[in-house]
């Protein structure tokens, strides 16, 4: 079966972060190649401060126009790996802010739908969520969308646990979640062998719509060792079955599930071929 008619007639908004090189307008077409009907991307460089001062207004409209040309839906950016908005350096915090907002002015330009973040990391893990949502509750979004992504566990990263998830999302209601399935099975979520009762547990405190995306990648570690090591679709722990389970869970259809695996460009046809199977089973 066709992999385009097949995401269409199941409902299902599958791509994978790609390259933003050469031109920033190109990342729609390299999308399409992959038989993706969404995406991610970097809007500016995701382990440095400077800005992207590349981008012209010509660039912003030949993006738009390769969004809609190649018909993708419910677009994705992913925030600099450098946020931390819980730190209590003030020049971090500073630069964390600033990158958000410009980050989110980018996005807006651009028209993508949703900006996903790492919130960031303190060992009072209590404070530094309600101060991280009291920070972003106070940046102003225009079109795009900011979804906090959840995190392994590994140290003291915030959100970890669905209670964590489900407290952040408390404190804000313009601000939703990217459920990142890898950190959620290595937090020790196992959607491979409890599917319905961990994720019975996920809806019980938050609710579906405020999931926006998901983050769909293997994990190369079991379930609980709270360590973020992706690997290709069927070639971790979390396996086939984990992902039948979560393909044919019609909770996250239209929404985009974006593939950050190994070496993904190479990859992607393959493991978009293998998600596919899984569909309707």
């Amino acid at each position: 079966m066709n992999l385009e008619y097949k995401l269409e007639k199941h409902s299902k908004l599958i791509g994978g972060h790609v390259s933003i090189k050469d031109h920033i307008y190109l990342a729609p077409e390299r999308a399409h190649n992959f038989n993706f009907n969404t995406f991610q991307i970097f809007v500016k460089s995701n382990m440095q401060w400077k800005k992207n001062d590349n981008l012209s207004e010509g660039d912003f409209l030949k993006f738009r126009e390769n969004t809609k040309k190649y018909g993708m839906k419910k677009t994705v950016a992913h925030a600099s790996y450098l946020i931390n908005l819980a730190s209590e350096n003030e020049e971090l915090l500073k630069k964390s802010i600033d990158d958000v907002k410009y980050e989110l002015e980018l996005c807006n330009k651009l028209k993508i739908d949703y900006l996903v973040i790492h919130p960031g990391s303190n060992s009072n893990k209590k404070r530094a969520m309600k101060s991280i949502m009291e920070t972003l509750n106070n940046i102003e979004y225009g079109h795009t969308e900011l979804l906090i992504e959840n995190s392994s566990g590994k140290g003291n990263t915030v959100p970890g646990s669905i209670e964590e998830m489900a407290e952040m999302l408390d404190y804000s209601r313009n601000i939703n979640l990217c459920l990142d399935v890898c950190h959620y099975f290595s937090y020790g979520y196992n959607i491979r062998n409890e599917y319905s009762e961990v994720m019975d547990s996920l809806f019980s405190l938050i609710n579906r719509e405020r999931i926006r995306a998901l983050h769909i990648n293997d994990s190369k570690y079991e379930a609980g060792q709270k360590k973020d090591r992706h690997e290709n679709i069927g070639y971790g722990h979390i396996g086939d079955k984990g992902f039948y389970n979560l393909m044919n869970d019609n909770n996250f259809n239209n929404i985009p599930m974006i593939m950050e695996t190994p070496d993904g460009e190479n990859y992607y046809i393959k493991n978009l071929s293998k998600l596919l199977e899984f569909v309707g089973e």
